[in-house]
């Protein structure tokens, strides 16, 4: 070997440490600066939603999203503690998405041994693009979360899972079911997608054995069932459980009738030329490293450096803007997807192709469409929801480069891919900070400390949302409101008061206002429970709010409202509270006819069962 030839490696091996020393450093400051916020805002929609869902999920025998069941054990463990549990999904999101990636480029180049150390911080570096699930800033557990969280467990598995029988394989099969029951768990119709896709890449990989594969319809059967059994007693009354669920949600919209469909993305001008010029900067540093040639390597190497400036500028809090790519500004990671997916075939042509094996392949292409998997069931449009799951574009993309890392025996070509996906994070995460789901400002100058909820659970949140939840909670409380007192919400979108009040959320978790089919829908959810709980019932009302449900539901309760009732408080909204500017009036109901609305509710409920 000649001396510029050993000169040349030398470089290579300077320039892969200084890589992966700046890759290590950006996975920690993401990290970090995510953790910094977990105690910053909250949504009084959807997130507290997930709150309430997760606090109590038991006293409802109806839904299509066992969710709350699944975090509910570490909701307890946690004390209720809200920061601490978004801590929790951060750590096991990010862990779970570690473990995949790490299994992933394993299996990519099992041809040399790359050092651990090494090879565990670029799948560290990939997996923080798992992060892209909070880039709307609703940190807390949900069906999202854990809709995610299963395809990570289901896509570890099967990259495990051998046709032969191992004890590496054995685990494969194992997780992949423990994966799917999950998947159910969080949405159902993800898990029948999955089972889908991931029948159809054992098939091609040629990876399917009858006996794994009822292995793993075990492994999803058994926690199934016991979940069944814990949850509502028996499987029947589980199956029951998941009819209600979907019958009520008919109620409410008819949009589970059009889950088989194609959406379509259109990406505004800056959102496309960020992910060209992204695109582009990869390209290039790609095929530095590529090259053997001091000139280029200083190239990429310049370009990979401020991929990690820009990381290091937004996470230390140096730059704060939003980047406002839109409602498909996930997408801005094909810029990183595409540059992977080109770079192989067009530096490694043709032979890097060949050496791609069939079950490669079939992993690559269930990966691609696993984001789809991930939002199918959803009303919102697939790609929009789905790049919340954008680590497995990734992933699909870096297969058509693994013939590169395998030729040179070194992950230095995938070096800027890890700092770029970091950058790309970053911007995105930025974006949620500086403009949180239905929050009024920036996390950032969020400065008034607020407990919230029975556990006091301390957050910082703006003043307006302080004196909000401040106001609800001492107007309740001064007119004698005791922790677990059930409520019904006709205000359409304060599942974040109930929770901050400690109520019992009879009718539903969320009563969600707005859709035509609304006052249905609580009225079936309060057809579940008893007409004892419904003349106990305190009422949270918004006259002429935008999402109200109408007071003509009470008299279908056998109430009469109000004169049923005693107006005990009211207090304003805060502006931006439930993603409207204008401040609305609440107010509090305490039952003073109990009796009567008792009778007349059993009346009404006996008339039915005629």
């Amino acid at each position: 070997m000649s001396p510029s030839v050993k000169n040349l490696d030398s470089v290579n091996v300077n320039l892969q440490r200084v890589l992966i020393l700046l890759s290590a450093i950006g996975t920690l400051l993401i990290l970090g600066w995510l953790l910094k916020y977990r105690a910053y805002g909250i949504d009084f929609t959807d997130e507290s939603f997930y709150l309430v869902w997760i606090s109590n999920p038991f006293i409802y025998d109806f839904s299509r999203t066992q969710f709350g069941f699944v975090y509910h054990p570490l909701y307890r463990l946690l004390g209720g503690d809200i920061a601490t549990l978004r801590q929790a999904n951060f750590l096991i999101t990010f862990g779970l998405a570690w473990g995949l990636t790490y299994t992933f480029l394993a299996s990519l180049a099992p041809g040399f041994k790359e050092s651990r150390v090494t090879l565990h911080t670029v799948a560290a570096g990939l997996a923080t693009s798992a992060f892209m699930l909070f880039a709307s800033w609703l940190p807390t557990p949900s069906y999202n979360s854990l809709a995610l969280q299963a395809l990570l467990i289901t896509g570890t598995g099967l990259l495990l899972a051998e046709k032969t029988v191992t004890r590496k394989s054995i685990l494969g099969w194992i997780t992949i079911g423990a994966g799917g029951w999950l998947a159910f768990m969080a949405k159902p119709s993800t898990a029948l997608a999955l089972a889908v896709g991931i029948l159809i890449c054992l098939v091609l990989s040629r990876k399917f054995s009858v006996r794994l594969f009822l292995l793993a319809a075990a492994s999803f059967a058994i926690p199934l069932l016991a979940s069944a059994m814990l949850i509502d007693g028996t499987p029947w009354d589980f199956v029951k459980r998941l009819q209600r669920g979907m019958e009520f949600g008919q109620l409410l919209t008819d949009k589970l009738n059009q889950i088989l469909r194609i959406d379509e993305f259109q990406l505004d001008k800056r959102t496309k030329s960020a992910a060209l010029l992204v695109f582009t900067m990869l390209l290039i540093a790609i095929w530095s490293m590529w090259a053997k040639n001091r000139k280029w390597l200083f190239i990429g190497l310049s370009i990979s450096i401020a991929f990690f400036a820009l990381t290091a500028l937004l996470t230390i809090g140096q730059i704060y803007w939003a980047a406002g790519f839109g409602k498909f500004q996930g997408l801005l990671i094909f810029g990183v997807v595409f540059a992977a997916a080109l770079a192989g075939p067009t530096f490694g042509w043709p032979q890097g192709l060949k050496s791609i094996t069939a079950s490669q392949w079939a992993i690559a292409g269930l990966f691609l469409v696993m984001p789809h998997i991930y939002a199918f069931g959803t009303g919102n449009n697939y790609w929009s929801q789905g790049n919340s799951a954008a680590i497995f574009w990734l992933l699909a993309g870096l297969t058509l480069l693994g013939p590169l890392v395998r030729e040179r025996a070194s992950w230095l070509l995938a070096l800027p891919l890890v700092l770029a996906t970091q950058a790309v994070t970053a911007i995105l995460l930025q974006t949620g900070f500086e403009q949180p789901y239905r929050q009024p400002q920036p996390l950032r100058l969020n400065d008034t400390i607020q407990e919230i909820g029975p556990q006091k659970s301390v957050l910082l949140l703006s003043a307006g949302y302080a004196a909000y939840l401040n106001s609800a909670t001492t107007t309740a409380r001064d007119a004698g409101f005791k922790p677990a007192t059930s409520v019904i919400d006709l205000s359409g979108q304060s599942p974040g008061i109930l929770f901050a009040l400690g109520a019992k959320s009879i009718g539903q978790p969320w009563t969600l206002g707005g859709y035509p089919g609304s006052l249905l829908f609580l009225k079936a959810g309060l057809s579940r429970f008893s007409c004892e709980e419904i003349a106990a019932a305190w009422v949270l009302f918004e006259p002429d709010g935008p999402d109200s449900i109408s007071a003509e539901l009470m008299p279908s309760l056998g109430a009469e409202f109000p004169e049923g009732y005693k107006r005990v408080g009211t207090w304003h909204t805060a502006k931006g509270a439930g993603g409207y500017a204008a401040s609305r009036i609440q107010e509090l109901y305490k039952p003073i006819k109990s009796q009567e609305t008792l009778m007349a509710c059993e009346m009404l409920r006996s008339k039915i069962t005629r």
